[in-house]
């Protein structure tokens, strides 16, 4: 019979090796995450200001769908990284990241030139709409 400790110890030693080739499966995307996620801002505050120009504003649109494209692809390749890898909350942390930022890139890539960009309240958190109230 095993003794709690060592049973322990060993779910912490498999642990840390699914930790670890979560990481490495992750580590192609990560950082690539982090530069579109930079990228989305922009864009959507240049599709949003009350100052950008109309043509800022296409153009806004333009790369945010061009964006968007590459972003799905990548989503897909991601996808097929994880395929077969086990269940991991890193894996399921990047891919809600990468299904946030394709439906923020949605919205901006589809709001046309008549639309206005949101009121603040309307990109308010409950809470804060709560406290205008």
């Amino acid at each position: 019979m095993q003794s709690y400790d060592t049973t322990r110890q060993r779910n912490a030693q498999i642990s840390v090796l699914e930790q670890r080739r979560a990481n490495d499966t992750l580590r192609p995307f990560i950082g690539a995450l982090q530069g579109w996620n930079a990228k989305a801002a922009r864009l959507r505050a240049l599709v949003d200001s009350f100052y950008s120009s109309e043509e800022d504003r296409a153009l806004a649109r333009l790369e945010s769908g061009a964006l968007l494209a590459e972003i799905r692809r990548r989503h897909t390749e991601l996808h097929a990284a994880i395929k077969g890898e086990p269940p991991h909350s890193r894996l399921d942390d990047a891919d809600a990241a990468f299904r946030r930022l394709i439906d923020q890139l949605q919205i901006v890539s589809a709001r046309g030139p008549s639309e206005p960009p949101p009121t603040q309240a309307a990109t308010w958190g409950v809470h804060q709409q709560d406290e205008q109230n």
